[in-house]
């Protein structure tokens, strides 16, 4: 008898065993995964209440760099006011049958333009170099108008070059200082 409930004993210990190894051992590891995926699954929607605390303070404080960047940018160079007198100059010649071929103001005075703070009382300068090709009337007539319109402000340099065979037309390149934030519109 004693036998006989040794190998029961026997059997129910390597039974057990088996049982710890093949279920426990395998749902214990599971277990703890879940548990794991559980827990940053916590962690995760803790973060998530947090930004979601924080979105509209987020949401508030992009408007205001939104708005900030907006004011500093219509604070720069008054970059609408420069294509009006560029497209004026541009009519102007057309008007005289002469082709623009390059206007251009200098980097140093765009960079200057964005130092000068709106209001400060200092008039907005801008030196200009205009290149054009035509007949000398038109050319003659153009400079006039420009010296007579209410943004001119000084003649810096004339260059008038043409082909010794005349075989380009004849180029004209005329610099001058112009002041910004005056009517554009002349006639």
């Amino acid at each position: 008898m004693k036998r006989v409930i040794c190998i029961y004993s026997g059997i129910g210990i390597v039974m057990l065993a088996l049982w710890y190894l093949l279920l426990f051992i395998p749902l214990n590891k599971e277990r703890a995964a879940m548990q794991l995926r559980t827990e940053q699954a916590r962690q995760n929607l803790v973060e998530y209440q947090r930004i979601m605390v924080q979105l509209p303070m987020y949401i508030e404080t992009y408007r205001n760099l939104e708005r900030a960047r907006v004011d500093l940018n219509d604070g720069l160079y008054a970059r609408d006011q420069i294509l009006e007198l560029f497209e004026l100059l541009s009519e102007q010649a057309r008007q005289r049958k002469l082709k623009v071929v390059e206007i251009s103001p200098p980097v140093e005075e765009l960079l200057l333009l964005n130092s000068i703070l709106p209001g400060s009382g200092q008039p907005p300068f801008l030196n200009l170099t205009v290149k054009l090709e035509g007949g000398y009337v038109g050319f003659g007539k153009y400079v006039q108008q420009v010296e007579t319109a209410e943004f001119f402000r000084g003649i810096n340099r004339c260059l008038i070059t043409t082909a010794v065979d005349e075989s380009a037309p004849t180029s004209y390149t005329i610099g001058f200082q112009a002041l910004l934030g005056g009517k554009a519109t002349e006639s």
